[in-house]
């Protein structure tokens, strides 16, 4: 895999990947409290999500929205993928769908700016539900809520099932089962993300491991690396990077 990151403005974040598998590959991709707008290009192989719905075959170019708090799960088989991934908050101007969602494109010209976005959003004409949070249990949506509410205090896991009136086991395997992680790993990618954004607007690590949830700043370096994929100073705005 190979990445480079860069800013557009303070505040946004644009990621360009591309991916190759060999074989087959799940990865999950969640918002955390952004939006995220990425145009995709498949040269060979396939993508597919699994979502509510079953599993939708994606065609070789295509956008996805993911709203804030939402993930999308891709199956990759044989893939060279390319992606160019806008990062965003979210405004009261714009007006998201509920869940993520697919829209195959012929049109090369990338969408990077949130008026852009609210037209594409109004002239659409084909738009697919990818979002694999739509049809959750009620215990691991019920804790999936109090994460995304809680996440940036020292929430435990075995606090939110003692809130929930259930075991650890039991809800980390619920949670699994409904959103292909455990419950402490979504927990750390919505820390993680929120960390990039506020790396995008000028912020530096020692100001943020804490406003995001992290009470240790090794802890904070150890689970960003393993979730980004790099370290934080990676990411700061003013440092775009490209990352194998």
């Amino acid at each position: 895999m190979s990445r480079r990151i860069s800013h557009a403005a303070p505040g946004e974040l644009r990621i360009e990947q591309r991916l190759r598998v060999r074989g087959r590959a799940v990865g999950t991709d969640v918002s955390g409290p952004v939006c995220i707008l990425a145009d995709v290009r498949l040269r060979r192989g396939s993508i597919a999500y699994r979502c509510a719905r079953g599993i939708v075959k994606a065609p070789s170019a295509f956008r996805i929205l993911i709203p804030p708090f939402t993930m999308v799960e891709a199956l990759l088989e044989r893939a060279d993928v390319t992606s160019i991934a806008f990062a965003f908050p979210p405004t009261s101007a714009l007006v998201l769908p509920p869940q993520p969602i697919l829209v195959p494109t012929r049109d090369d010209r990338l969408i990077h700016e949130a008026g852009e976005i609210r037209d594409w959003l109004r002239d659409r004409h084909t738009m697919i539900d990818i979002g694999r949070t739509a049809a959750a249990p009620s215990l691991a949506g019920r804790a999936k809520r109090v994460i995304d509410c809680e996440y940036a205090r020292p929430l435990r896991i075995a606090d939110v099932a003692a809130r929930l009136d259930v075991t650890p086991a039991v809800l980390s395997r619920t949670f699994r089962a409904a959103y292909g992680m455990p419950p402490v790993r979504y927990r750390h990618q919505v820390r993680v993300v929120d960390a990039l954004m506020r790396f995008a607007a000028g912020a530096a690590p020692v100001e943020v491991f804490q406003d995001v949830g992290f009470e240790d700043l090794s802890r904070f370096y150890k689970i960003f690396r393993r979730v980004a994929c790099a370290p934080p100073g990676r990411y700061r705005r003013g440092d775009a990077a490209s990352l194998k």
